[in-house]
């Protein structure tokens, strides 16, 4: 059981202060501190804040989680509620705000010598409203300033909507961010007495951050704006933002939609400026330049952060892209313009970055919302695997099961959805599309769903996993060809679902049994040729293996050689021969009537098989 006992050496402070609504811990630091008239360093010790650490300062971590000891240490020594002490923290939000459940999570394993280092949670307070650091107008606000809210932490949280303007990062009279001074502490420059908590508290006289104590700016925050104001599509979004943190959201939904709005935004930073869309105004475009440029220095790093700017503007324009391709219809289609492009060149990204990212997406993959997945699975031409080195997962929400995948495609199918393929032959197409098909709802590899749908011969299966794949990237048609699977499978679904698994297990030793091949033969009239009727064994067999494609949706060149003859090579040689031989001059039924007489009698055949065994399942 925690201890919550208080400390033997902490007493109540005569007076102390309400905490205002949204107020970080902070915040009401430096307020009760100026009310005190003590530094914020001081108050911290007389209330038990510095304790754990070894320095005995302050940490940053503890406006993310206080433990009970110094929730109650607190609470007692201020005079407030214990639940007021731990609304000052990020841990009501955790449950929404996935970062801050990452950083909650971080110091509640003890780690309280470092913050939780994450891209979307700044560790102090990095911006603020100036309005609301000037208060409201009521006494105590006009005399120790306004709220420095716990919201203001979050990246996603770039606008007041209660007075309609953009957060600030900089001080106005020396420039710097508000948290230069603070790299590990929860309030910059902590042993400064005597400013105002609505006042500069970073040190004008440095140009690199450091722990000793320096003279803080002191110059007044609370100013007129210094931006023009958000227009009202950018105060909706920050109203649907903050709507997804309160209480009346399902918290699954909220924890979907900020990691994939923070997945997104990353991949739209990758992208930036080729995704920037029509629509963005110039001064946020301006702001996601300077930023992209400020971190990248060189442009042709291979890597480069999607950490939230700090720079509002910047945050803004880049979450505006982003939720406006989440909510569209055909999320997939909106997503296409973020996907690696093949010519480098051309793009000036490095391909690095997009399988940077890619990795981030597959960690954070089962927290996003299933619409999320199935859209972003295909972006980055990488696949999923079971961990490392491990086998590949088929896609989510693909519907499609393998065992209702033909063999070889349908024309008609690959006609309409494979046309772009010209360079490659029209048999590759067809049966590449049930292969890659096979692999979408398997897993696995192309060989693996290639031995499954019954393509035995190594020889056969080169050309998916190197001629076909080189190809698609080589013309830039991979990502075509992931569509019109989409496309393909879709059609598959409509129509009858057929167990073309079973059919083939079923008819892997099965031929034409000879009275029904005899009851055929009575049908047919007289071959006018020199060629020898229809009469042997060896048709019989090598019609059988037409019977098997027709029922199966197979390919000739894979149908199972009668297990009798199978051994012997050079029977099955025969086999082979007699075969091709069958299934050239069922093609050209119009120069011969005796095999046009054939083929209609064989049809019948498959489809009454076909039934037979589907109704036998």
């Amino acid at each position: 059981m925690a201890d919550t006992t208080v400390d033997a050496g902490l007493r109540p402070f005569g007076l102390s202060l309400e905490p205002l609504e949204g107020e970080s811990l902070a915040g009401f630091v430096l307020r009760l501190a100026h009310r005190l008239h003590i530094s914020p360093h001081e108050l911290a010790r007389q209330t038990g804040l510095t304790e754990r650490d070894r320095l005995r300062r302050a940490r940053a971590s503890l406006s993310t989680r206080l433990t009970p000891a110094e929730t109650k240490n607190f609470a007692t020594t201020t005079r407030l509620d214990p639940r007021e002490v731990r609304a000052m923290t990020l841990e009501p939000l955790a449950s929404r705000y996935p970062p801050a459940a990452r950083s909650v999570a971080y110091a509640r394993a003890g780690k309280v010598y470092s913050t939780h280092a994450d891209g979307w949670l700044f560790p102090t307070t990095a911006r603020y409203c100036p309005r609301c650091l000037a208060g409201d107008g009521s006494d105590i606000q006009n005399a120790h300033g306004g709220p420095w809210k716990i919201l203001w932490r979050l990246p996603v949280v770039f606008a007041c909507p209660l007075h309609k303007m953009f957060l600030e990062h900089l001080c106005p009279h020396c420039h710097k961010p508000i948290n230069f001074s603070s790299r590990t502490q929860l309030v910059p420059r902590p042993a400064a007495a005597r400013v105002h908590p609505a006042h500069c508290r970073s040190s004008p006289t440095q140009d690199v951050p450091t722990s000793r104590p320096g003279t803080p700016c002191g110059a007044p925050l609370a100013h007129d704006p210094r931006h023009h104001q958000p227009g009202p599509a950018l105060l909706e979004l920050q109203r649907k933002i903050l709507g997804q943190l309160g209480p009346h959201r399902p918290k699954r939904q909220a924890q979907q939609y900020f990691t994939e709005l923070i997945l997104l935004t990353g991949l739209v930073m990758i992208c930036w400026p080729r995704i920037q869309p029509v629509g963005t105004t110039r001064p946020l475009a301006v702001a996601v330049d300077r930023h992209l440029a400020i971190h990248d220095g060189v442009d042709s790093r291979p890597y480069r952060s999607t950490a939230a700017p700090v720079d509002a503007l910047a945050c803004a324009g880049l979450l505006q892209v982003t939720d406006r391709i989440l909510s569209a219809d055909d999320l997939r289609e909106a997503l296409s313009p973020l996907a690696p492009e093949e010519n480098r060149n051309r793009t000036g990204i490095p391909p690095t970055r997009h399988l940077i990212w890619d990795n981030v997406f597959k960690k954070q993959r089962s927290a996003c919302s299933e619409r999320f997945q199935q859209a972003a699975d295909t972006i980055v031409p990488t696949f999923r695997r079971t961990g490392k080195g491990g086998f590949r997962l088929p896609y989510t929400g693909v519907g499609l099961r393998p065992e209702h995948i033909p063999a070889c495609l349908p024309q008609e199918l690959a006609d309409r959805h494979l046309g772009f393929l010209s360079d490659t032959t029209p048999k590759m197409r067809r049966r590449a599309a049930a292969v890659f098909l096979v692999r979408r709802a398997r897993g696995g590899g192309l060989d693996t769903a290639a031995q499954y749908l019954g393509i035995n011969p190594e020889n056969k299966r080169m050309g998916y996993t190197q001629l076909l794949n080189r190809r698609l990237r080589a013309s830039g048609k991979a990502r075509d060809f992931e569509q019109a699977l989409d496309a393909i499978t879709a059609e598959l679904l409509k129509g009858p679902v057929i167990d073309y698994q079973h059919r083939r297990e079923v008819l892997a030793t099965w031929t034409l049994e000879p009275e029904n091949w005899q009851h055929i033969l009575t049908r047919l009239p007289d071959l006018t040729s020199h060629r020898k009727p229809l009469s042997d064994d060896r048709r019989r067999l090598a019609v059988s293996a037409y019977i098997w494609t027709r029922v199966t949706e197979g390919e000739p060149d894979f149908v199972p050689c009668p297990p009798h003859i199978a051994p012997d090579p050079a029977l099955r040689a025969v086999w082979t021969r007699e075969r091709h031989n069958v299934f050239h001059w069922l093609r050209t039924t119009d120069h011969q009537p005796y095999y046009g007489a054939l083929k209609p009698l064989l049809e019948a055949h498959a489809e009454r098989l076909a039934k037979a065994i589907d109704h036998c399942q």
